[in-house]
């Protein structure tokens, strides 16, 4: 049977606090200001993590806030209280609700009531989904490495022989071994798609030799696909990646 790829679960959160229950009905749903609607949500492709969502108290409508916290946190706050950051869950002393404290950057924490029910619900399904200890089989590796080392872009080239400006869309893209390097990927001209490797410094210098030369041709780079034809990219384009990627190789270094 094929698995989700996606989960959600509507939620009521109720905005008061821990200890205000009916009086006399220690088992009651939790009383206090109005409720609000929220939807916890969790992608197979980001398996570690979910995400609750609700309306912006002060923004356009429709907008929503999202508070990203560990999946781990969800499951194991059902039986007691997990979390030390900015998203805490824990049992409620009210059989049958959860308390989901949110600790917002520079101001109060913000305590809500759920229905364990529905959370648990949720969380079971997360699980059939992508089950504890084999998230790391849902991750795509070599692209969490590229977009540490730099980022992948689409870019358009052109072939270097076409009197009609055929284009072909293609990537360029970090090298996952080798952060020196590119990976150029396009359609051959029979449509399966071909990937070389070049060097970043390679790529540097015909941007500069490009840029030198003055006639018709001089934006562009001539870029010879293995087996294949002759394709030309701009030369704005390659620029944008490069210095894209060198920024963030910066960023993650600092």
């Amino acid at each position: 049977m094929k698995r989700a790829t996606s989960v959600t679960q509507a939620l009521t959160l109720w905005p008061v606090d821990q200890h205000q229950v009916r009086p006399g009905r220690r088992h009651s749903r939790p009383q206090g200001q109005e409720p609000v609607q929220a939807v916890l949500a969790f992608e197979a492709d980001d398996p570690y993590a979910v995400h609750l969502l609700f309306p912006h108290s002060h923004g356009d409508a429709g907008e929503m806030v999202s508070w990203q916290f560990a999946r781990t946190l969800l499951i194991v706050g059902q039986g007691t209280a997990a979390g030390q950051g900015d998203v805490q869950v824990g049992p409620h002393e009210a059989a049958g609700y959860l308390v989901i404290t949110l600790v917002p950057e520079h101001s109060i924490a913000l305590k809500f009531f759920a229905a364990r029910a529905l959370v648990a619900k949720f969380a079971q399904a997360t699980i059939e989904a992508v089950p504890i200890d084999r998230e790391h089989e849902r991750i795509d590796w070599d692209r969490e490495l590229a977009a540490l080392l730099g980022h992948r872009v689409e870019v358009t080239f052109r072939e270097a022989d076409g009197c009609f400006g055929r284009t072909r869309t293609g990537t360029l893209a970090a090298d996952p071994t080798d952060r020196a390097m590119v990976v150029i990927t396009v359609p051959s001209s029979v449509g399966s798609l071909v990937s070389w490797r070049v060097s970043r410094d390679e790529l540097a210098r015909e941007v500069e030799r490009a840029r030198r030369v003055i006639r018709a041709r001089s934006r562009d780079i001539l870029l010879a696909v293995p087996g294949d034809a002759e394709l030309l990219l701009g030369v704005g384009a390659v620029q944008e990646f490069l210095l894209a990627s060198f920024q963030t190789a910066l960023d993650g270094a600092s």
